[in-house]
């Protein structure tokens, strides 16, 4: 078979940069970002990022192939900014973006898993405690009956989540 090894998708390899540099010659206050090892998944939250940011004229990405493991993201800003600091600053607000996101999903498990009050109903129905996040306690109650085809049965235990 001529497919790569699925490693390769994700492994470095040794002596290559996470990102490159790359001047645009044809477009004034523009690089592009040439990131090994990455996706559509984080080029695509890197530019929706970036096309918020005020000073930002163009940005958009591309993947060359799709055995070719790297993204080119490309941005161009105005003449008050450079590109790299406009990429520096969509970072910093992407991390804190989704370390609030999951400062909430670790304080609702946290909530249901407290040993007192309303909101340890998971423990007192099902018997054990609950096992955190991807634990399942396969109980017919926990799915519905079985000819209810997907609905509730009965389940009160949604979590809300504020953002």
């Amino acid at each position: 078979m001529n497919a790569p090894e699925r490693y390769e998708m994700f492994t470095l390899p040794e002596g290559v940069r996470k990102i490159t540099i790359v001047k645009d010659p044809k477009m004034a206050n523009c690089l592009q970002f040439n990131i090994q090892r990455e996706d559509h998944t984080i080029a695509n939250i890197l530019r929706y990022q970036l096309l918020k940011h005020p000073l930002v004229l163009f940005a958009a990405y591309r993947s060359p192939h799709p055995l070719e493991y790297y993204v080119e993201l490309k941005v161009q800003t105005t003449a008050k900014t450079t590109p790299i600091e406009v990429m520096r600053e969509s970072i910093q607000s992407l991390m804190i973006e989704y370390g609030n996101i999951r400062s909430a999903f670790d304080t609702e498990i946290y909530r249901l898993d407290a040993p007192t009050g309303e909101d340890t109903r998971r423990t007192a129905r099902t018997g054990t405690g609950y096992g955190g996040f991807g634990s399942m306690d396969a109980q017919a109650n926990d799915f519905g009956s079985s000819g209810d085809m997907g609905g509730r049965g009965g389940r009160t235990d949604d979590v809300d989540i504020d953002f």
